[in-house]
């Protein structure tokens, strides 16, 4: 739970303990404490004013008045004189004194202390009161405890069971409550889902991957059985060699897509080198001219830019040039043309790879970067290449961008290097 928003709760929940704790001893004080109050401000003035004179001729008739209220009112007196001294052997029970009066005995004055008989003192009273206030405190962190189970340890709880019953294969559903526990859980329903998906994708690209290496290598299997007899002139020889080498290509582009998908979920860093424009092109050409000639498509590079610089990953544009080419080579046929043109625009070096295949059908040239996606339709494995050419180029602050022109052109661009 959000840390601000849980203080804020429990700073609430505080101050309503404290309230109820205060409206509590009110009404304890006002069940408890006022009955005695009024029972001894009615005894006060009951005494005072009706029962006891303000003057007495002699000691004895005090005495015997004061008896006389003791008994019908249940309470004990001391009689102080002028000095304080207490001069009466009465026991007292309590701590409490009800109420005080003056009285003149032959013209002595005299101070008259009322206690009750009962068995009431402060010490007893603060007791009851101290008793009181550990049963509300206990009730109160019993309701907090409740409350902290409702709202944070059984919301953990069910997500650690979710958590442990996933590991049995039991997939967790989504929380309705839109409190942080919620999004904690749904959070962890989309990773889970993710997660499915992504195991789903890893067991189609290899049940893929194995079936579509089947028929190849059988072919190339069969082919060299074939060479191997050597009951063939030399123009099948070749003939069949050429085969082997183009079911070998062919499992060289399937297994194509285990670096595609490695290279997605690896964490990618880059290690850039300063390189001119035209050494990019000699390591182009180096890569790619023969390959393509045997293969009858023509492969040209033009740039006016040859002594401009770029800060790159040198292997990371290798792969790059690496997945657009050969997805371009994918749709061509013989006479088939790749072209690469380089150029400047505003401080950046631009790249375009066309070719003059079929191009890519409008409703969907803005998914071709997507991971997975794929615009062949006999392919059942599901393309990387170009997601991981985006990822690429935007890590060198880059963009990329696709559209038709007589074929399909990808085009993209990154920041010059200026040379100090």
């Amino acid at each position: 739970m959000n840390k601000k928003k849980l203080r804020k709760n429990y700073t609430l929940l505080i101050v309503l303990a404290c309230t109820l704790n205060v409206f509590l001893l009110i009404v304890w004080f006002g069940f408890k404490a006022v009955p005695i109050l009024y029972k001894i401000n009615e005894l006060e003035n009951k005494v005072n004013n009706i029962e006891l004179s303000k003057e007495y001729d002699t000691f004895e008739e005090l005495e015997k008045n004061i008896e006389k209220i003791s008994k019908d009112y249940s309470l004990s007196f001391i009689i102080e004189d002028k000095t304080g001294t207490n001069i009466t052997k009465a026991k007292i029970k309590t701590d409490i004194s009800l109420f005080y009066k003056m009285v003149l005995v032959n013209n002595e004055p005299y101070i008259l202390k009322a206690y009750s008989n009962q068995s009431i003192s402060l010490t007893s009273i603060f007791l009851q009161l101290f008793i009181f206030e550990i049963i509300v405190v206990i009730l109160i962190l019993f309701g907090i405890f409740i409350f902290t189970k409702q709202t944070v340890f059984k919301p953990i709880e069910k997500i650690v069971n979710d958590i442990k019953n996933y590991k049995f294969g039991q997939k967790p559903s989504k929380s309705i409550k839109k409190n942080e526990f919620g999004l904690i859980k749904n959070e962890f329903v989309k990773l889970v889902n993710e997660i499915d998906e992504e195991k789903k994708e890893q067991t189609r690209i290899i049940a893929n991957i194995n079936h579509d290496i089947k028929t190849p290598l059988t072919s190339i299997i069969g082919y060299s059985d074939l060479l191997l007899d050597n009951k063939l002139d030399k123009d099948e020889e070749q003939k069949y060699i050429h085969k082997i080498n183009e079911k070998a290509m062919h499992i060289k582009d399937i297994l194509s897509t285990f670096d595609d998908y490695l290279a997605s979920h690896e964490k990618v860093t880059l290690k850039k080198d300063i390189i001119q424009v035209k050494d990019l092109v000699n390591v182009l050409y180096d890569d790619y001219k023969i390959e393509l000639e045997n293969k009858n498509i023509k492969f040209e590079i033009n740039t006016k830019i040859d002594d401009e610089y770029l800060n790159i990953d040198i292997l990371k544009f290798k792969r790059i040039f690496a997945n657009l080419i050969t997805n371009s080579i994918r749709f061509l046929d013989n006479n088939g043309i790749i072209t690469i043109l380089i150029f400047e625009k505003d401080d950046m070096i631009c790249f375009k790879v066309k070719d003059n295949g079929p191009g890519v059908e409008k409703d969907i040239i803005t998914k071709i970067f997507d991971p997975l996606f794929t615009t062949d339709s006999s392919r059942k494995i599901s393309g990387l290449g170009l997601s991981i050419c985006k990822e690429f180029i935007e890590m060198h602050n880059g963009k990329i961008k696709a559209y038709n022109d007589n074929g399909l052109v990808i085009e993209f661009n990154i920041p010059k290097y200026i040379v100090k």
